[in-house]
């Protein structure tokens, strides 16, 4: 063809035009034309080497399908293998019949002729029919079923036969929406294969089936089938739809496969139906492995044998309803807990021929719960043996224990009961202790209320209480011998308690009786009342100190504070009810040099007295004020004869005077000081003159001199 072109181009009308143009330059339109007619020679070149490729690859696949016809095929075909033609056709909806139909030649009479058909279809995938032809004179071979072949490219690409999934665990990565071109943009195949690299389990999701694309993007109607291929060695293939509710998610072990029939109408929408699991017999050749789900056989009423292998069973064990289970005469091991139901028994061989029953661990009969008690009958010997290398121990609960018959407690044994509230009671005989009895911890001895005799010294332990009776009712006790408390050595004082009234009595025939106390503290809780004509001393040689409580302390005598004792009384107000004297030659002092208290005297002061030598000073250092009370009756200042001295200013308050009797010879004489007088000044007569000594030649207006 491309000659053909070639030898257009060199036609002689062609060859004149062209040696027309090289005589000028050629119009823009002709160079386009020339451009033209190369790109289409060019474009017929590469068509027919595309078209010598596929007719090559046909006459690959003819040679291929005759040396296929030419070997010995099953039978059958297998039905996961590929569907089968009516299927395509019926999902193809009226397309085209198939691309070529070949026939081998008849054989002899009693032969089948296989003829085989080929044709396309899905986009990359050629499907070979085989179909066995009976002679027509043979009415037996009608309708033998024809064998299947299918031929699939795998990847990713437009127009494989089994797409490759993606390697990855989320089904996210690997959801098809089949009503599109989801399978990279492309129409997907009804074949999905595991890709050559898988590195974990492979979860996909086939959404839509029910509207899925077909040939040139045509919906399907009726049934189809998906293919699904699970390649890898180790890991798994899980397949699931978008249907909703009742999608069953089918897991492909690895190097296995299987199908899925998906139909446009019928049924759940876009449901993925795979192969039916009820079966009438199954042989399994290599074991079974069940990875989800429940091993369900309730509805058969036939038996369930293993092998005779060892049988592990992962899971808990249940035997429903009155139904038994009984094993062989081998030895049969419970390695876990074993629980026997509520009201049922356990029973180890018949009455009178059961098997020796061991228990290596401990046994526990009951519980400790509220009704939870059960009871244990012995018909028979009970002994109990020691463990080589440790004595063995026999323990009973806390309900009461009933020994019926006499009972031995082995020599060097001990008859002990643990620390608690139990008692030990014997009969009405008379009880023996032939050794030491000891009771031990906080336990208490009591006997009855027959007299008790403690032939031997008796002794009470350290920090230990001696009682008699009870508050309140207690029988007197009566001590013949010396009573000592506690002992003299370091650490060995002790402390008696009197919880009532203490009488000492004089011994008759004897001096009078005595109460004497160690050195230390003595506390008198109650009143202490001295009995008449009977002395309260202290050792007047001693340091000892005397100190009453806070309520009042009245001395009904006398008292006498001897030598230079002091007397100090607390920060409360002292109130002295009869005359007080200090005596003399002692001061009188109130508080202490900058924090004296104030002194207070409601009744005329004197100090000093009217007689002969009598007389004494006042120092005061500090201010004195003197101030009337609220009786409005005003107060004055009066000294004696005496000169006075006032060593500092005086102020006369405003509207008083500082009047000198007019009678008398005294004087009023000032320092060198100004004198000034700010009211009207009237000296009197003669008698009352004012006697200047500034001298006459003084000079100056502002003084008074002799002269004047």
């Amino acid at each position: 063809m491309v000659r053909d072109v070639h030898a257009a181009i060199r036609t002689p009308e062609a060859a004149q035009h062209v040696a027309a143009v090289s005589k000028s330059r050629p119009a823009f339109s002709q160079m386009m034309a020339g451009v033209v007619l190369f790109t289409m020679a060019l474009m017929i070149f590469y068509m027919y080497r595309v078209i010598d490729g596929l007719h090559q690859e046909q006459q690959e696949m003819r040679s291929q399908l005759q040396q296929l016809r030419s070997r010995n095929m099953p039978q059958a075909h297998s039905p996961h293998l590929l569907p089968t033609r009516s299927e395509f056709l019926e999902a193809r909806h009226g397309e085209a019949a198939p691309r070529q139909t070949q026939a081998a030649p008849k054989a002899s009479p009693g032969s089948e002729t296989t003829r085989v058909t080929e044709e396309e279809v899905a986009p990359g995938n050629v499907a070979a029919f085989h179909h066995d032809e009976p002679e027509e004179d043979s009415e037996d071979d009608i309708g033998k079923k024809r064998r299947l072949m299918g031929f699939f490219t795998t990847g990713t690409s437009a127009g494989v036969g089994c797409f490759e999934l993606t390697d990855a665990a989320g089904v996210g990565s690997n959801t098809y929406d089949v009503s599109t071109t989801a399978c990279n943009s492309n129409i997907c195949p009804d074949c999905f294969v595991t890709p050559a690299t898988v590195s974990q389990n492979i979860v996909m999701k086939v959404s839509a089936c029910s509207s899925a694309k077909w040939i040139r993007s045509l919906s399907r109607t009726g049934v189809w089938v998906y293919t699904f291929l699970n390649t890898h060695a180790t890991h798994s293939l899980s397949v699931t739809d978008n249907s909703g509710g009742g999608a069953v998610t089918y897991n492909i072990p690895p190097g296995s496969y299987a199908t899925a029939h998906c139909a446009s109408t019928l049924g759940t929408s876009n449901r993925l139906y795979w192969e039916s699991t009820q079966l009438p017999t199954l042989s399994v050749d290599s074991g079974i492995t069940l990875t989800s789900g429940a091993f369900d056989a309730s509805q058969s009423s036939g038996t369930f044998a293993t092998s005779s292998g060892s049988n592990t069973l992962n899971g808990n064990t249940v035997i429903s309803g009155t139904k038994t289970f009984a094993t062989g005469t081998g030895a049969v091991t419970l390695n876990g807990a074993t629980t026997v139901a509520d009201s049922t028994a356990f029973t180890v061989g018949s009455a009178g021929s059961g098997g020796t029953s061991t228990f290596y661990g401990n046994v526990v009969v009951g519980a400790t719960g509220t009704g939870q008690g059960a009871s244990v009958t012995l018909n028979g010997d009970f002994a109990q043996n020691d463990v080589t290398g440790a004595a063995a121990t026999f323990s009973t609960g806390t309900s009461t224990i009933s020994i019926n018959g006499h009972t031995t407690v082995a020599a060097a044994k001990n008859l002990h009961m643990a620390s608690g509230a139990g008692t030990f009671q014997t009969g009405t005989g008379t009880a023996t202790v032939n050794g030491n009895l000891v009771i031990s911890g906080a336990n208490t001895f009591t006997t009855g209320s027959g007299a008790v005799t403690l032939a031997g010294n008796t002794a009470v332990s350290g920090t230990k209480t001696l009682t008699v009776g009870t508050a309140g009712t207690a029988g007197a006790t009566t001590l013949y011998g010396a009573l000592t408390v506690g002992d003299t050595g370091a650490g060995g004082a002790a402390v008696t308690t009197l919880n009532g009234n203490v009488l000492q009595q004089d011994v008759t025939g004897a001096s009078t009786s005595t109460f004497g106390t160690a050195s230390g503290a003595v506390s008198l809780n109650g009143h202490v009342t001295v009995a008449a004509n009977k002395n309260l001393h202290m050792t007047s040689n001693a340091g000892g100190t005397f100190q009453t409580g806070t309520g009042a302390a009245t001395f009904n005598g006398n008292v006498a504070i001897t030598g230079t004792n002091t007397f100090t009384t607390g920060s409360g107000a002292v109130t002295l009810n009869g005359a007080t004297a200090v005596a003399d030659n002692m001061p009188f002092s109130v508080g202490s040099p900058g924090l004296g208290g104030q002194t207070q005297l409601f009744g005329p002061t004197k100090v000093g007295g009217t007689d002969s030598g009598a007389a004494t000073t006042l120092t005061v250092y500090a201010d004195v004020t003197f101030t009337a009370d609220q009786s409005g009756t005003a107060k004055s200042f009066t000294t004696s004869n005496g000169q006075i001295t006032l060593n500092g200013d005086i102020v006369i308050a405003a509207d008083k005077d500082l009047i000198m009797s007019n009678t008398g010879t005294g004087r009023f004489t000032t320092g060198t000081g100004a004198i000034t007088l700010n009211g009207a000044t009237t000296i009197a007569s003669y008698t009352n003159a004012i006697n200047c000594n500034v001298a006459n030649t003084h000079g100056g207006s502002n003084f008074c001199v002799a002269s004047r």
